[in-house]
């Protein structure tokens, strides 16, 4: 996967490949599912940019089921199409960090009944760097679809899938170190809540042991103030030694002790150690 970057006229390109998995349906229309074949659509020019991504439609899959409102498949296309560029833009936001990023981030498209956006967050994110994420979502954010049939709301889900250069190989690695360095930074707490639902973070830690990059899911909305904040601070951190010759990347629970909750904790340990 890390080394699946596309050689074209001499040039290394990262790969954004872009499907459809649409959560569509009116009470009366049964669950579709259907899938067609696309062929790769020629690179999209990037300005001061060594890596330019290209849209792939291969195996595009497309699911539907039942909803309130119903949005056609095809109106659902024609919307998206033209923000397409500007998705594949986001992922610039990366830096440094392109040479090993990859995976899939799938938004959540919350449809209201006169068409307008009611909500756009990621509910699956395997990429790990939340400026992409956040670009993302702003640009689902300016989008307006026709209002859905019966005049109701709907909701569908948008995956894309992003391909580093390949210049850094990527291990899965143990999380439970840098959870425990991450969430226990002090100035993290001052970032306030992710969210109200469970916020997971994605980070990778480079061979000099910093962390180049993290992103942040969940299946409800994110604070996007707070998790800006929590994500200058985590990509501050040093978490120890790195892997030499690879990114290592992690999964963990974002549970951020309280600059208070760690006052009472080293209040205790002292009476502790005073009663000894």
């Amino acid at each position: 996967m890390y080394n699946s970057s596309l050689m074209m006229n001499g040039q290394t390109f990262a790969v954004v490949s872009v499907s459809f998995m649409l959560m569509l349906g009116c009470a009366s229309k049964p669950e579709v599912q259907d899938s067609e074949d696309g062929e790769r659509s020629r690179p999209h020019s990037r300005a001061k940019s060594s890596v330019r991504p290209v849209v792939a439609s291969d195996d595009r899959r497309m699911s539907m089921q039942m909803s309130i409102g119903y949005l056609d498949e095809r109106v659902v296309d024609g919307v998206m199409a033209p923000h397409l560029s500007s998705m594949i833009r986001c992922f610039d936001r990366a830096g440094e960090a392109r040479r090993y990023l990859s995976g899939q981030v799938v938004l959540k498209f919350v449809i209201k009944g006169n068409g307008s956006i009611s909500d756009v967050h990621v509910i699956k994110n395997e990429l790990g760097n939340y400026p992409v994420e956040s670009c993302l979502i702003s640009v689902g954010r300016r989008m307006v679809f026709p209002p859905p049939e019966g005049g109701r709301g709907t909701d569908f889900e948008y995956p894309l899938v992003f391909r580093s250069t390949g210049e850094l190989p990527v291990l899965n690695g143990d999380s439970e170190d840098v959870a425990s360095r991450v969430t226990s930074a002090r100035d993290l707490a001052d970032c306030g809540p992710l969210g109200p639902e469970r916020v997971d973070a994605i980070a990778y830690v480079e061979p000099n042991g910093n962390i180049g990059s993290v992103g942040f899911v969940s299946r409800g909305p994110i604070n996007p103030a707070a998790a800006a904040c929590a994500e200058a601070q985590i990509t501050k951190l040093h978490v120890g030694d790195g892997h030499p010759d690879m990114v290592v990347r992690t999964v963990f629970p974002m549970v951020i002790a309280s600059r208070s909750a760690g006052k009472v904790e080293s209040h205790r340990a002292t009476k502790r150690s005073r009663r000894r």
